[in-house]
């Protein structure tokens, strides 16, 4: 009886608690309740418990705990730091859904999203701190700015670019950003003058007079315009998507771009329309926030927004703008904690890594499948093969690769006295980087893992090489070695999360180790390791006969110093590149490119994934330290914040630039980017920086995807067609890559003749209907 009483009180409550459980499903699910909860319960577990305990102190009935005594020791930190994070997260929530807007139209991830607001934004506060203009007439200066600066970027770039594959789209936004970065700074000049004093610099707005203190804390009505200016768009925004027509094809059209184009909605219109509207979000969110936290004159607004607004993003999922809004004022409430909590400006970037790693590992699983809908593909990362077996021995092959070769290796050996003993230490970088280069080849281009944070890793290399020689007299081999050793461990800490976390999301987390990397990488947390400051790193007597502190005579030729040097940095290159080459043609790097190009196929016939992936991170880890380690003997000293993200950026470009998928690429990319601003004549041509960097980017990709190599190897194809048409010979690969090269200039036709039709067919609509003439 007893039993049979169990059972029937077990069965009741079980509907019972599968209600409740759906019902609390329902709410999670719920588009702004369910956002709303898990922005809070983040709120609670890193800002009240994490980082309060950490940074603060935790006050909990009967229990009194502070983990570490840092910055503020046993005070606890102010709810007015709290409000102060809420007014600047608002600012990044714009950004952050500039990103979302962008990536659900073009499954991308838009690394210039707050660069296209920047631009605009500080060129009107300029006009408003220079040239007395008033603030309020600023504001559409800074909108309209932004939502032309959007709209062009997408009609004369992005268009272009719309069916390539979403690798090479991604690094089109990546050579924008650089491109803006050149143009904010010269409208500083522009706007400025070349002189601007930072400590006088100010913007005067209608409302700053307005000041009111919360504890510790002063806000001026100014914080309160900005939070009232954020609700204000986004209650536009949702009137925008939900009550007009263009909105809801915006919506339609971020769902599924193939089924709204059948349904007869203008996908490129409407592509345009979200670029001008992300550019003008972050227009705004730029625009509000410097007069806050001030202008820096020496470096750039955009990539301070843009690794926050990132963070933002991930928590969002990079789809949904609701949940950009509250994760933005959670980045910004942890931003303020811990700028608070340690008094020091770089130390939020540093927590980015962490929140981002943690956002996108969350929802790896989503994430993948968005990348398995084409947000990511390697179709343009061509492997680009050696002379064909059936030419390689004939006479006029033979010679003419020959004197290329003994003419390239004569200008190599040559360049530091074609350019002068004033150039020799650049040419030494441009090897340095050359090396940098490989590393993201083996990374990038053959293991298909794509990193923003190259030059971060070959801090580590400079930083163990350069304290192991000073601060214990290591040798400079031993030294450099063990740096690339370094470099290959910290690259298999950031591989880790990469077995998880795919394409372009892994590009967001490579980019927070490089913030991380700047953030960190000092003497005030790596005293132990780094030299003390002012305290040269001395180059070696290697083997008590190569002095490369002092001139010296060899052969009859007098070396200086970084001569000498660069010819080591050489050597160590031509080491790099035999590595290289010898991994791609063994079973390892097979499996680099099998992996990159169908990963689940492999995995099929036995291949371990994380294994093969961690491999390449380590091998490309170990030759971006290895080129720390030379770094550091050049420069002869670490400086404090001594390695920018924005180098990393650069030279990822480089690398592209040059051609991504082949190590003469990688070289072709140092000498294009470092190289010919060395060249006489163009030394002092003002912008030779920006033809070398993002324009030259940019223009690269338009006609050569697979960067400067893909059109040298296309010469070298056509001259050996013509001999082996000349000789008789019958060459398959060439005659599958003519063939394939003319079906690509046939789309490419078709292409240029489908948006001609559209066209005549858009302005036959405008003609022909009617229209009213009111008297």
């Amino acid at each position: 009886m007893t039993a049979s009483t169990t059972t029937i009180d077990v069965d009741r409550s079980g509907p019972a608690l599968d209600r409740v459980r759906d019902a609390a499903m329902a709410v999670w699910r719920h588009r702004l309740w369910g956002p709303l909860i898990t922005v809070v319960g983040g709120y609670v577990v890193l800002v009240e418990i994490v980082l309060m305990g950490i940074f603060g102190r935790i006050d909990i009935p009967f229990v009194n705990v502070s983990f570490l005594e840092v910055g503020r020791r046993h005070a606890a930190i102010p709810r007015s730091i709290v409000m102060l994070g809420i007014v600047f997260g608002a600012m990044y929530a714009l950004v952050a859904m500039g990103l979302i807007l962008v990536y659900r139209a073009n499954r991308i991830i838009n690394f210039a999203q707050a660069q296209l607001g920047a631009v605009p934004a500080v060129i009107a506060l300029l006009l408003v701190a220079k040239r007395g203009m008033p603030y309020l007439l600023a504001i559409p200066i800074a909108l309209i700015g932004g939502a032309l600066l959007g709209g062009i970027t997408e009609a004369t770039l992005i268009r272009r670019f719309t069916k390539s594959p979403r690798l090479i789209l991604t690094v089109v936004t990546i050579g924008v950003g650089t491109l803006l970065l050149v143009l904010e700074f010269y409208s500083k000049q522009w706007v400025g003058g070349e002189l601007i004093d930072t400590a006088t610099l100010s913007f005067p707005t209608p409302f700053q007079d307005v000041r009111f203190l919360v504890g510790p804390t002063t806000f001026s009505g100014d914080h309160i315009v900005a939070v009232m200016a954020v609700c204000v768009i986004c209650v536009g925004l949702a009137a925008f998507f939900r009550y007009t027509d263009i909105g809801i094809a915006v919506r339609a059209s971020a769902e599924n771009g193939e089924r709204a184009s059948l349904l007869g909605i203008p996908t490129k219109r409407v592509s345009t329309i979200v670029w001008v509207i992300a550019a003008t979000l972050s227009a705004a969110g730029i625009f509000l926030r410097v007069p806050l936290t001030g202008l820096p004159l020496s470096g750039f607004v955009g990539y301070q927004v843009i690794l926050l607004g990132l963070a933002a993003a991930a928590i969002a999922r990079f789809e949904s703008l609701p949940t950009a809004l509250f994760a933005g004022v959670l980045i910004g409430i942890i931003e303020q904690v811990v700028l608070f909590s340690t008094r020091r400006a770089a130390a939020p970037n540093a927590v980015m890594l962490l929140v981002i790693i943690v956002a996108l590992l969350a929802q790896r699983g989503k994430l993948s499948r968005a990348m398995e809908m084409g947000a990511s593909t390697w179709q343009s990362v061509k492997d680009f093969r050696g002379v064909p077996t059936e030419l390689r021995g004939l006479p006029e092959v033979r010679r003419t690769l020959a004197i290329i070769g003994v003419a390239v290796l004569a200008i190599v050996v040559a360049a530091p006295f074609l350019l002068g003993s004033k150039q020799a230490p650049e040419a030494t970088v441009m090897v340095i980087y050359a090396i940098i280069g490989v590393s993201l080849v083996v990374l990038t281009g053959w293991a298909g893992q794509i990193s923003l944070g190259q030059y971060a890793i070959a801090g580590v290399g400079a930083a163990t090489a350069g304290g192991l020689a000073v601060n214990h007299s290591f040798d400079f081999f031993a030294a450099v070695f063990i740096g690339g050793l370094a470099g290959a461990a910290v690259a298999v800490l950031i591989g880790v999360p990469a077995l998880r976390i795919q394409g372009l999301f892994l590009a967001v987390t490579t980019l927070a180790f490089a913030f991380f990397v700047q953030s960190m990488l000092n003497r005030e947390f790596f005293s132990w390791l780094l030299p003390k400051q002012g305290e040269l790193i001395n180059r070696p007597n290697l083997w008590e006969r190569f002095n490369l502190e002092r001139e010296s005579e060899v052969f009859g030729v007098r070396l200086t110093s970084s001569t000498k040097y660069y010819y080591v940095c050489l050597a160590i290159l031509l080491l790099m590149l035999l590595m290289a080459r010898s991994l791609r043609k063994n079973r390892s790097g097979r499996l680099f490119i099998g992996v990159r190009d169908n990963g689940r196929l492999m995995q099929a016939y036995g291949v371990n994934l994380a294994r093969t992936r961690l491999a390449a991170f380590a091998i490309s880890g170990f030759m971006a330290g290895v080129a720390g380690g030379l770094l550091v003997f050049q420069n002869r000293a670490i400086a404090d914040n001594s390695f920018p993200p924005e180098t990393s950026v650069a030279l990822f470009v480089m690398t592209v630039i040059g051609g991504i998928a082949s190590l003469p690429g990688a070289m072709l990319g140092a000498v294009f980017v470092k190289g010919v601003p060395l060249i006489p004549g163009l030394r002092d041509v003002e912008l030779i920086e920006l033809l070398t960097s993002g324009l030259g980017l940019l223009v690269v990709l338009l006609f050569l995807p697979g960067g400067i190599a893909e059109g040298i190897y296309r010469i070298r194809d056509n001259w050996l067609r013509r001999i082996a048409a000349r000789r008789g010979i019958h060459v398959p690969s060439l005659v599958a890559d003519s063939l394939e090269a003319q079906e690509a200039e046939r789309a490419a036709s078709e292409h240029i003749i489908e948006e001609a039709e559209q066209t005549i067919e858009a302005v036959d609509v405008v003609e022909a209907e009617p229209v009213e003439v009111n008297a």
